[in-house]
């Protein structure tokens, strides 16, 4: 059976569109809800590291169960995973504000976002494996605009009826997610495909064998990590950074639209930038914004010079998560280059645990001002190692 490859990837883009509005309401909000719940900066922060800590420990177990099980579809187990959020969210808005409540519901619906996002991506790689081309790029394109569009209208209908509207939201997004995927057609793999995943799957070594292996990519993790700290704890705490300097609910997402948007022209317009710049080269140049950026929050005043530094966006997030896919495909050997994947996306996971305690810890000691100012020298310890570390040379 023919399948429209143009068709498929205006569904899977929909599909990462609707995602990404899900991850604005129930992560990029998620401060502002628990907030309005009367939780403290160090008891969000505990939450939201240990949604990301599950969801990290999580990942790569319930990302192996399509292999492991014939009868079990990546499709059928993205629609489980939606269902069991869907439930969370439901019960964490009727159940009283009790914080043994709030804490373990959002926790599961924080885990499973997180595993969720992994397995929406695989999407792609399974029609293309399939021989229908679904252009990834600009399905995720679609998501970064979606997340613009999202974290204005969220920011203002938080303002105007209350943060529930987030996880109401979330819950309407995750159904059309749902519907989306359900629509999609699942196409049996070959015999041929299974025997090539097994004989890869012998192939791997250990994570800390890899580690030792891979010694300076090892030390680019470790940069990234670092670099993304600050990220993580800026994007987790901007609503007190944003009120700090005298703004509003509707303000903070109209600094986090700047952001997406400026993202655009970045991812969709990578596949050229590649073409006349090394990836190592790539990583090095975002992170230096990146700490560029922390600085540039640091100092910002008022919200339209906060809104300016957003534009920064599109020279370090945008750069670096398409670079280091690229980065790990070039130092890399073929047969660790999944392993290597798994381990760039887990950086992210990892400095968004340590952020958001680290950041709620200091924002409860101190104020907004110090939380910045810590995750700066952070940053800059990041990208000096990359500065250091990042080659496209292979390990052998």
């Amino acid at each position: 059976m023919k399948y429209s490859a143009k068709k498929l990837t205006a569904q899977y883009a929909l599909t990462q569109a609707a995602y990404w509005m899900v991850f604005c309401g129930l992560y990029t909000f998620a401060t502002v809800y628990l907030l309005s719940k009367g939780l403290t900066s160090s008891k969000i922060g505990i939450i939201v590291a240990c949604g990301n800590l599950i969801g990290f420990v999580l990942q790569p177990y319930i990302s192996g169960l399509a292999d492991r099980f014939q009868n079990l579809t990546l499709h059928y187990l993205v629609e489980v995973l939606i269902g069991i959020m869907v439930l969370a969210i439901l019960l964490l808005l009727l159940l009283p504000d009790v914080f043994v409540l709030i804490f373990l519901l959002y926790v599961i619906a924080d885990a499973l976002l997180q595993v969720l996002q992994p397995l929406l991506n695989s999407l792609s790689i399974y029609y293309v494996n399939a021989g229908i081309n679904v252009d990834f790029g600009i399905a995720r394109g679609m998501g970064s605009l979606s997340f613009a569009v999202m974290s204005s209208v969220l920011g203002f209908m938080c303002d105007k009826f209350g943060a529930n509207v987030s996880m109401i939201s979330a819950i309407l997004l995750l159904l059309a997610v749902f519907c989306l995927v359900f629509s999609m057609p699942v196409i049996k793999a070959c015999d041929e495909q299974k025997r090539d995943k097994a004989q890869s799957s012998k192939q791997k070594m250990g994570i800390v064998s890899f580690l030792m292996h891979y010694k300076r990519f090892s030390m680019v993790l470790f940069s990234s990590v670092l670099v993304f700290i600050f990220h993580n704890m800026y994007n987790t705490y901007l609503i007190q950074v944003v009120k700090g300097i005298g703004g509003t609910s509707t303000q903070m997402g109209t600094a986090l639209t700047i952001a997406a948007v400026c993202e655009l022209p970045a991812m969709f317009g990578f596949s050229l930038i590649a073409r006349k710049f090394s990836s190592a080269k790539l990583m090095i140049f975002a992170t230096i914004v990146f700490s560029i950026k922390a600085f540039a929050t640091y100092f910002a005043g008022n919200i339209f010079e906060l809104y300016a530094s957003m534009v920064l966006q599109m020279f370090s997030f945008a750069i670096i998560t398409p670079a280091s896919v690229y980065y790990v495909n070039e130092v890399m050997n073929e047969e660790h280059r999944y392993t290597g994947q798994a381990l760039m996306v887990g950086t992210t996971t990892v400095s968004g645990v340590i952020g958001s305690l680290l950041g709620g810890f200091v924002l409860e000691a101190t104020n907004f001002h110090v939380m910045l100012l810590v995750g700066c020298f952070i940053s800059v310890s990041g990208t000096i190692l990359m500065m250091t570390f990042a080659r496209n040379e292979k390990e052998d």
